[in-house]
């Protein structure tokens, strides 16, 4: 019975002569539009550097730094003004600025100086500001970052804080060098012989100076065969005794390779020489270096790079020298 009505329910819907309507099929929804894809556009103007640091005495106005503005993509960029902001926008000021508007074709350049210009009344401190490039749609460009430390004056009692100066060089401030007190209880940071974390240079830098004008040079040390061998890498120029990233005397090197062997720091002066190792420094400056993990403005650990401060008159302030060092690790 259920066979036959399967028949004839199948000849009846070939034939379209089935006396009952067929039911209609059920209305499906149309399906969501597909949103568009958006995607990022390469921004096409380049910046460098990126960021501008700057050291001086308030009311006494500095040398200036260019920054290049370079066309990376494949049109023409429209460049409308060029102007410094922020609330500390008067510590700087554009010296070398260019004719604006400006189209810059691809691969074309522009170059603007911004100079350290203080002003008499600027707080002693950390100053910061931005150039900002203007574009016609009201879509700027990627900035130009500017820090300073201003200082009062260059004589010992003016010297800014070794938080200060980390502070404006994008560092993280190191809360064990808050004070002389507590620099000294927590001993020294890290061991005072170092090696290199991965296989090549490693770099070292002396990103600050605050101490007596007088002649003095660094570099490496490390034993070999029992014996005390010292490597010079710089001497840093006379006059630049209170300064951020201090200039050096012919050519300097910034970088080394070390290869296998464990290596310490040393900073030469008049008439005694400064170890990263406290076993090697008299009694009066036993702890004339402090080493610890260098660490960005927003506390992050700069991988495979530490700081080194130095007190060379034991009066605990640990920014008489400032140095970086990359490519490293402490000793085992």
């Amino acid at each position: 019975m259920v066979s036959r009505i399967r028949r004839w329910l199948f000849a009846g819907l070939l034939s379209f002569s089935c006396a009952t309507t067929p039911k209609p099929p059920e209305k499906t929804e149309a399906p969501p539009p597909v949103a568009p894809r958006l995607e990022k556009m390469r921004e096409p103007l380049e910046v460098l550097p990126l960021e501008l640091f700057f050291s001086g005495v308030h009311g006494v106005a500095s040398s200036s730094e260019s920054v290049t503005i370079r066309n990376t993509g494949d049109q023409s960029v429209a460049v409308s003004d060029l102007v410094i902001v922020g609330s500390q926008a008067a510590t700087f000021k554009l010296t070398d600025r260019p004719a604006l508007p400006i189209l810059l074709r691809p691969s074309l350049s522009v170059t603007v100086s911004v100079g350290f210009a203080p002003p008499a009344d600027a707080e002693p401190g950390v100053h910061r500001a931005r150039l900002r490039i203007v574009r016609p749609a009201d879509d700027d460009g990627p900035p130009c970052d500017m820090s300073a430390l201003v200082t009062k004056g260059t004589d010992l009692a003016s010297e800014p804080p070794v938080q200060q100066i980390l502070d404006t060089l994008g560092y993280a401030p190191e809360k064990a060098l808050a004070t002389p007190a507590a620099s000294d209880a927590d001993g020294q940071g890290l061991s005072g012989l170092f090696q290199h974390a991965k296989p090549g240079n490693v770099g070292l830098y002396v990103v600050a100076r605050y101490s007596q004008d007088e002649v003095s040079s660094y570099g490496t040390y490390s034993v070999q065969n029992g014996k005390l061998v010292t490597k010079p890498m710089g001497t840093i120029a006379k006059g630049h005794n209170q300064t951020l990233n201090p200039e050096l005397e012919g050519e300097g090197q910034t970088s080394f390779d070390p290869g296998e062997t464990a290596f310490g720091i040393f900073v030469k002066l008049p008439k005694r020489t400064l170890y990263s190792e406290d076993k090697r420094n008299s009694e009066a400056a036993k702890h004339a270096m402090r080493i610890y993990p260098l660490r960005s403005r927003g506390g992050a650990q700069v991988p495979d790079a530490l700081l080194v401060v130095v007190d060379e008159d034991g009066d605990g302030d640990f920014q008489d020298y400032v140095f970086t060092l990359v490519n490293v690790k402490p000793a085992q």
